[in-house]
């Protein structure tokens, strides 16, 4: 076999795909490193799901969004990355109701957006969801 996932015709043959090692321990591991890792630096996750498939189907699970750190992002990040992959990260976080991409998201509405009512009701969610930022956990 040349390096891809063909089986011989011969009966017994494994795929590659099947041989890898990371494919010895489970999905539901690989999400829980995968959690630690968001947990830490987001640029680490991202370079852990640009390494292999096993990593890039882990580090897509929302139990990995909902821990990603939010810290290093700053507020007024959101109004530049308006349709940007950041924007998409940050959006998919307050799906999975991640509590630090939410008040981001409250902040963002409240102050520069102007759309108070909104912005109340995310931030009121941020300190109930528990962010670390805002001191609610």
């Amino acid at each position: 076999m040349d390096g891809t996932s063909k089986t011989s015709k011969k009966k017994g043959i494994v795929p590659v795909e099947h041989e890898c090692p990371l494919n010895i321990l489970s999905r539901n591991l690989w999400v829980r490193i995968a959690t630690k890792v968001a947990s830490y630096s987001i640029r680490d996750l991202f370079n852990m799901q640009a390494t292999c498939k096993v990593f890039l189907d882990a580090g897509s699970s929302d139990a990995v969004y909902q821990h990603a750190t939010m810290w290093h992002i700053r507020l007024v990040s959101f109004l530049f990355y308006l349709d940007r992959p950041e924007r998409r990260f940050l959006d998919r976080c307050v799906e999975v109701r991640n509590a630090d991409a939410i008040l981001r998201q409250g902040m963002t509405e409240y102050f520069w957006i102007g759309r108070r009512d909104i912005g109340m009701e995310l931030l009121d969610r941020a300190s109930t969801e528990g962010s670390v930022e805002l001191g609610t956990v």
